[in-house]
């Protein structure tokens, strides 16, 4: 299989994530025989857990080979996990996660080439439908699950009831929040804003950034023809700007210290705010799970008054101005001093390639979360036909938008924003962020401290990214 080795190959949006509240224990930990699979996984909630369950007893029957299923929490948490491990000499065989949350350990040889396992996939599935990084040249790195689109979640009811228009600027955004959260026919508040200091709120701010027209993670080209170095470029304006605006939408919503990709789930599904920034059409896929699984018409109808729709823009900038490069491809990466590599390769094959059916039910244990990243997933009868997209066609629908119209049309404007290179795959696991973030929302740092503070760890981060990478 022939591979584009462009270097947008190499651009990720950076959205590690996990479920919410319905998350249960890890089915286990370290350890155990060299015939065992070590995996480790944040693909895990009510629903993952027995599906897990019943394939590791199918694939053990059948291949004499144990697995042992970790889960492994959301971003921020997993990478802590996966560098113990590591520096204990006893890495995972596999893990779920985006690129840039094992893309040092790609960098320094410890990742496992998946060719084979990714074409007899492609063979069941189709081709893989995305241009960010799964390998270099001719080697691939990734098998991949899904894609994250970045986009912008509202309660239609809440809209209908207060009068209140779709919002085309990050302004209209924070004009409804503050109606919304004012408002005493309404329960719900105006905005969730992440400010957990890493995850959900450094993504946040990276695509808030990104629509101003600038590198989401302080870089771009010394000489955007040649593309060849990598410079700081962290604009005072812009950056101040964005982190003005989340602090004043943090003025309408709930403690923002307590919302972090998990949380911003089991809050929505509680009905405890009426706009946030979202991946795909994730809420709606929590919402009507939750609403199925408790029988519940009042959810049910939550799950369809949830709407999905691009990105705002900051008025002045265009969407065509926008630096979103590429969906964030996630998927699992098989680790080369893992006691069974081939163990993994064979459990991702026997999982993926068996047929679209088996497929399709990895997404249906997590509807809404992701697009697929095979390209005859989406239009498949096995897919179309999901009992969850049967009693909310609305879900599909957002899911289809997703792919269609904001990857289609809201991502890859700008070249220059193909800043890929390992520095900017390190950088984007860089936690400062979202650190700003929250040092704003809480006010331990007055928005230009903050600045100031997040643009030295930008450039001590840059410099140890330029050390490590050469």
């Amino acid at each position: 299989m022939t591979r584009n080795t462009f270097n947008r190959r190499r651009v990720l949006a950076g959205a590690g994530a996990g479920i919410t509240g319905v998350v249960a224990g890890c089915l286990g930990g370290s350890g155990g025989g060299d015939d065992e699979v070590h995996f480790i996984t944040d693909y895990y909630n009510d629903s993952w857990e027995p599906l897990w369950g019943d394939l590791e007893s199918e694939f053990e029957d059948e291949t004499d080979t144990s697995l042992n299923i970790e889960e492994g929490g959301m971003s921020g948490t997993q990478e802590g996990r996966l560098a113990q491990l590591i520096q204990a000499g006893e890495p995972p065989d596999a893990n779920t996660s985006t690129f840039d949350q094992v893309a040092d350990i790609w960098e320094t040889g410890q990742l496992e080439t998946v060719n084979d396992v990714v074409s007899s996939i492609e063979e069941v599935n189709g081709e893989i439908n995305t241009e960010a990084f799964l390998g270099e040249g001719d080697d691939i790195y990734q098998i991949p699950h899904g894609l994250y689109v970045s986009n912008f979640q509202y309660r239609a009811d809440i809209y209908e009831q207060l009068g209140l228009d779709e919002p085309e600027t990050f302004q209209d955004v924070l004009d409804n929040a503050q109606v919304i959260d004012e408002s005493d026919e309404v329960d719900a508040r105006g905005y969730g804003l992440a400010g957990m200091p890493t995850g959900k709120s450094q993504d946040e701010f990276l695509v808030l950034l990104s629509s101003a027209g600038v590198s989401g993670i302080g870089l771009r080209w010394s000489d955007p023809d040649a593309r060849e170095e990598l410079e700081v470029y962290f604009p005072e304006e812009e950056v101040t700007m964005v982190l003005q605006y989340m602090k004043d939408l943090a003025e309408y919503s709930p403690d923002p210290t307590s919302i972090g990709w998990a949380e911003s789930l089991s809050q929505w599904v509680q009905g405890q705010y009426a706009q946030c920034y979202h991946l795909n059409a994730w809420p709606v896929g929590v919402t009507a799970l939750t609403a199925e699984a408790q029988d519940n018409d009042a959810l049910r109808g939550l799950a369809e008054a949830t709407q999905v729709r691009a990105y705002p823009t900051w008025g002045e900038i265009d969407k065509d101005d926008n630096w979103l490069s590429a969906p964030a491809p996630d998927g699992y990466h098989v680790f080369s001093n893992g006691t069974n590599t081939a163990g993994a390769k064979e459990w991702f094959e026997w999982l993926y390639a068996d047929s679209m059916e088996r497929t399709v039910s990895f997404y249906e244990a997590d509807p809404g979360r992701f697009l697929p990243t095979y390209s005859d997933v989406l239009g498949s009868d096995a897919f179309q036909n999901q009992d969850i997209f049967q009693a909310h066609p609305h879900l599909l629908e957002k899911l289809e938008y997703c792919q269609n119209e904001i990857w289609g049309n809201h991502y890859g404007s700008v070249d220059e924003a193909n800043i890929s290179s390992p520095e900017s795959l390190y950088m984007q696991r860089q936690w400062f962020y979202g650190e700003m973030v929250n040092r704003v929302v809480t006010e331990s740092m007055t928005i230009q401290e903050a600045y100031e503070w997040g643009r030295g760890e930008l450039e001590d981060a840059f410099a140890a990214a330029q050390e490590q990478f050469g």
